[in-house]
């Protein structure tokens, strides 16, 4: 598989390291801000609030970058959109406000959907076709691998350091803004000598009864799965912290491991779809994930805990592919900009939303609720995935 590295352009290398400095600077970030959050006194409800400002902005930035790719070229918006994810680090490790700490969290990750989006068209107009899904394989573990790395590193800077703690969960915010702006270094070495991919500016017009369907249960499945997801994704090291009291060490290393397994689901999707009808894979995935969030919910041992942890992020990343599948394959050619648009905002609105509410519970130590809700929310998600048709197989 390293064979495959060495066959690929120097631009699209550059675009893989790149990949991995923005994966290593969310890795260490991820693992240590909730605890930043409140070693600053903000207690889990604003916690929630937090990331359901910045998840809206992050949804709602969607809609200008759709708009701005038609008037600006890829590779400058591709650029502005490094720095707009990259500068906004550095003033995290100095925030103590709620709204100031939602609004730049909320920049960081409207820079950050812009560069995946950007970043992917860019590099998959320039490869050569045959290698795309080579290149985008890479890309998933590229930036999954750098994740599990900064999740490591501050484990081990946690467990060794004997500073207080809001002092290194500063310098590691400060170290996860030095790898983003050597991303985007690399960024800007991965767009010279690639030519910009023709604009699509047709208008998204003429849509039929049954794509409008479609549309509405895409936004429907997406909001929900985001909703869902959101738990793992954003207070994960809550739950691990208030169900077994760990500390921030343990949960390091726990969230550095859940990357290999998240790499596995990825990598195994296509294999469940090549035995399974893609709705039957969709439901049993579904139903697999409700059981799976719904035990941890029960006393249970911690090894159980975790095993089921890993279990929920494999299907979750099992899962992601085929709705990205669907997205395309519900809609007529013309019309996938749109869907997959609604795609991400609607998973964005969802995590957004549900942010308030789990934040709400794990203030109260009630995060046994949480799970069972974000049970709940994949199932369903899962369920009006099932029906959304499918135009071409």
């Amino acid at each position: 598989m390293f064979e495959d590295i060495k066959k690929f352009s120097i631009t699209a290398r550059y675009f893989l390291i790149a990949t991995f400095l923005m994966g290593l600077s969310n890795g260490m970030f991820d693992a240590v801000y909730n605890f930043y959050l409140e070693a600053r006194g903000i207690d889990k409800t604003a916690t929630g609030f937090i990331y359901a400002v910045a998840m809206s902005m992050m949804a709602a930035a969607v809609v200008p970058l759709i708009y701005l790719s038609r008037k600006i070229a890829q590779k400058k918006l591709l650029l502005i959109a490094a720095c707009l994810y990259s500068l906004p680090f550095m003033l995290l490790p100095v925030l103590s406000s709620v709204w100031a700490s939602a609004v730049t969290l909320g920049l960081i990750l409207s820079g950050m959907i812009a560069l995946l989006s950007l970043g992917n068209s860019l590099m998959g107009s320039h490869i050569d076709p045959k290698s795309r899904t080579t290149l985008f394989s890479w890309f998933f573990v590229s930036y999954l691998g750098a994740a599990m790395t900064g999740s490591v590193v501050v484990s081990i800077v946690t467990h060794f350091s004997e500073t207080a703690a809001l002092r290194h969960y500063q310098w590691i915010l400060t170290a996860s803004f030095i790898s983003s702006l050597l991303m985007i270094g690399f960024r800007v070495k991965s767009v010279q000598g690639i030519s910009e991919p023709e604009k699509d500016n047709r208008h998204f017009s003429g849509i039929k009864s049954t794509e409008w369907l479609n549309f509405i249960t895409l936004f429907i499945a997406a909001l929900l799965l985001g909703a869902s997801i959101t738990l793992v994704f954003r207070f994960i090291n809550i739950v691990f912290h208030l169900a077994y009291t760990m500390n921030i060490s343990e949960i390091s290393l726990i969230m550095g491991a859940d990357k290999i397994v998240s790499i596995i689901g990825a990598v195994f999707a296509p294999l469940i779809v090549k035995r399974f009808s893609l709705k039957i894979a969709i439901i049993i995935i579904g139903i697999m994930t409700f059981v799976c969030l719904y035990l941890q919910s029960l006393p249970i041992s911690v090894v159980l805990f975790i095993s089921l942890y890993f279990v929920r992020l494999f299907l979750n990343y099992c899962l992601m592919p085929l709705l990205d599948t669907l997205a395309i394959t519900g809609f007529a050619e013309g019309k996938t900009l749109l869907s997959t648009s609604i795609r991400q905002l609607s998973f964005y609105m969802g995590s957004a939303l549900s942010a308030i509410l789990y934040g709400d519970l794990l203030d109260a130590g009630r995060w046994e609720e949480t799970l069972v809700i974000s049970s709940v929310f994949a199932l369903a998600g899962a369920v009006f995935m099932s029906l959304i048709r499918v135009r071409k197989e």
